[in-house]
């Protein structure tokens, strides 16, 4: 469940390696592109920032798990669990979910009056793909309590 703590550093580990691979790709593609590719440019410095970033953001936790003490460690597991944080995360994930909802619907709207068909239409369909993953879960966990 996305409410529970990790146990183990393997996440981490997994985003660290992600990380790597990613900001290796951005760096070698874009080596290789020519000058006038800006927005392929474009596209591997992002790909090489999200891999920094995950990078940097594995380091940290697993520096940070390493340092902190059992004690310390057990009690935010506790915390994690506690019903009410939980209650209290599935509604900022709600929250979120509804966001991100309207600003899809609002960036579709927004695309159309600039002529931009394309985009309007990707908007439409992660939009889509939002509320049909919305369902197929709310089925699912439904079916299973």
């Amino acid at each position: 469940m996305l409410c529970k703590s990790v146990k183990n550093n393997r996440f981490w580990q997994v985003l660290i390696v992600v990380g790597i691979v990613t900001l290796v790709f951005g760096i070698v593609y874009y080596s290789n592109l020519p000058k006038d590719a800006h927005n392929m440019s474009m596209l591997m410095g992002m790909f090489s920032g999200t891999g920094g970033a995950f990078v940097a953001i594995g380091v940290i936790k697993l520096i940070q798990h390493k340092r902190t003490a059992p004690e310390k460690l057990r009690q935010k597991e506790i915390e994690l669990k506690d019903e009410r944080n939980i209650q209290i995360l599935r509604i900022a994930y709600t929250i979120a979910n509804l966001t991100a909802t309207i600003l899809f619907i609002i960036m579709a709207f927004v695309f159309v009056w600039l002529d931009y068909k394309t985009p309007a239409f990707i908007s439409l369909g992660a939009m889509y793909i939002q509320l049909l993953a919305f369902f197929i879960a709310y089925k699912y966990f439904n079916s299973k309590m």
